[in-house]
């Protein structure tokens, strides 16, 4: 194995795809040692990136070479798992022995070394390539756990009591970022949250910034409580890690509640499972082929919910 240290890794900004990353991640960070690893992060992701690395820099938004070249230290390796020209543009930037980038997007022309990116594989095989560059073996494909510390665990199951007095509690993501036929109806979240809410269970209605007009509806429709910005990324894994079970759209909350350990009922359609399911495990609902999220039944979502196994 060659030396890789000091390391640089600059993470992806959306949730999912930070959560696809973490297999990669615990590689370099095996290899390079947790002190000799500085994860570059978009500001929301900043308490979750404590939880895996000491050091961490936080990524202005439209950061580029400029703020690069003034901003960060000298590395032996400087890794980008953001595959886009503006991450590029920056990776050429960092004074590094080595600067690792996907093909393309001006790549080859700023003077960065490449790596292939075999989409048909599941994402979490993204730095593949780049693993094998630095003599390090592939993302491990077992379920991915975030490490989570006692005390902050500790908070979360304090805080889920807070929130409800149930014995145990389900979290509904009813939202996603981006491409609306991604986002199962909120009628049929909230037919499933009233469904647990029968069998004696506690429902949570998780939503990130932005989101918390159809998080309160879904919220009202089934009598729950809404988790909408008042805590922190790490804070929302812990509550998550507290739950019996989550179930949500292909989104960020959903990878997750699945890395944070919560058993994770995840819907896809028309996004493909085998490219993007959760890296922490979960049970995978889709359509009929062909048919839209929106024909998944909420019987049968409420059935795999409850088939779940769940934590008094």
């Amino acid at each position: 194995m060659r030396a890789i240290s000091p390391l640089l890794v600059d993470t992806p900004n959306w949730l999912g795809d930070l959560c696809h990353t973490l297999p990669a991640i615990e590689r370099l960070l095996a290899a390079a040692g947790h002190e000799a690893v500085t994860l570059l992060v978009p500001p929301a992701q900043q308490p979750l990136a404590r939880l895996l690395a000491s050091h961490v820099v936080v990524r202005p938004p439209r950061a580029g070479f400029a703020w690069a070249r003034r901003t960060l230290a000298r590395f032996g390796v400087a890794v980008a798992a953001r595959h886009s020209t503006r991450a590029k543009l920056l990776l050429a930037g960092v004074r590094a022995d080595l600067r690792l980038a996907s093909r393309g997007r001006g790549a080859a022309l700023l003077g960065l070394a490449t790596f292939p990116v075999d989409r048909a594989r599941h994402q979490r095989h993204d730095l593949d390539a780049a693993l094998a560059r630095l003599e390090l073996p592939p993302a491990d494909d077992a379920p991915t756990r975030l490490p989570i510390p006692d005390e902050l665990r500790r908070r979360g199951e304090a805080r889920r009591r807070e929130l409800t007095p149930a014995p145990r509690a389900v979290a509904l993501f009813p939202a996603s970022h981006g491409m609306p036929a991604k986002r199962w109806p909120a009628e049929r979240f909230a037919a499933v949250g009233r469904a647990v809410a029968a069998r004696g269970a506690g429902v949570l209605v998780v939503v990130g910034p932005g989101e918390e007009a159809l998080g309160q509806a879904v919220a009202a429709a089934t009598g729950s409580r809404l988790v909408a910005g008042e805590l922190t990324l790490d804070e929302v894994a812990a509550l998550l890690a507290a739950c019996a079970v989550a179930v949500g759209n292909d989104s960020g909350l959903t990878h997750l509640a699945a890395v944070a350990g919560c058993p994770t009922v995840a819907l896809f359609g028309p996004t493909d499972p085998a490219r993007t399911a959760p890296v922490g495990g979960a049970t995978i609902l889709r359509p009929p082929t062909g048919r839209p999220l929106a024909d998944l039944p909420a019987d049968e979502v409420a059935a795999a919910v409850l088939r779940c196994q769940v934590r008094p």
